[in-house]
């Protein structure tokens, strides 16, 4: 598996004739936002920069043939009106504009069977630990119930179908063609296998700990 890491300036020559992918981790920040009332000045500060960076690159290395799309079917034809929820004025959409403007073209990287399993799976498993749930699968099952195995159950669940989403995405970013670059943006820990034969960069700006810390820290808060 490539490693990732943060790479600045790294020496052009290196890395010629050899594809390369810019992962952006990320989180649904925009999401997020709404729960936890984030400071957008954050959020749009941290796309900023993950624009800036990506133009350094492509300058460098030349334009993005594809950008990888998480939570659209690998089957689809993905548009631009994915990213206009986000607002034709923030800088994650012109980031995604820009690049289609340019040439690159957008793939999703995800089933949206896997994807509809995953989140019922995921509604289940936080329903049950509910104290009303429980007392409604003994009252149905009987109170010698094993519902700590339903949980195991739901979390051995929830790895396969996550284990064939991870597989799916290093299989579209390996049929990714020679001598051509890509961006891959997705959710910060999502594990992804890497072909040996291409040059990844993670784009990953100081922005990013900023939010996910205020993330953390007004989660504490709301717990109390």
């Amino acid at each position: 598996m490539v490693e990732l890491g943060k790479i600045e300036k790294p020496e052009t020559k290196s890395f010629k004739a050899r594809r390369k992918l810019y992962v952006v981790p990320t989180l649904p920040f925009e999401e997020l936002a709404l729960q936890f009332k984030l400071d957008n000045d954050k959020i749009e500060r941290f796309w900023a920069e993950v624009r800036e960076k990506i133009d350094y690159f492509a300058s460098t290395y030349g334009n993005i043939s594809t950008v990888y799309v998480e939570g659209i079917d690998e089957g689809e034809d993905a548009g631009i009106e994915f990213f206009e929820r986000y607002g034709k004025d923030s800088n994650h959409y012109k980031l995604i504009k820009t690049l289609v403007e340019r040439g690159a073209k957008l793939r999703g990287i995800d089933k949206d069977e896997y994807i509809r399993r995953s989140r019922l799976l995921f509604d289940e498993y936080s329903k049950s630990f509910l104290p009303d749930v429980k007392e409604f699968h003994e009252g149905f099952f009987g109170k010698d119930i094993d519902f700590e195995g339903w949980r195991n159950y739901l979390v051995g669940k929830i790895q396969e179908i996550q284990a064939e989403m991870n597989r799916l995405v290093s299989k579209l970013v390996g049929e990714m063609p020679e001598d051509t670059n890509g961006v891959l943006i997705l959710t910060d820990e999502r594990p992804v296998e890497f072909p040996q034969d291409m040059d990844v960069f993670m784009v990953r700006p100081p922005a990013f700990d900023e939010i996910a810390r205020s993330i953390r820290d007004l989660s504490r808060e709301e717990m109390k």
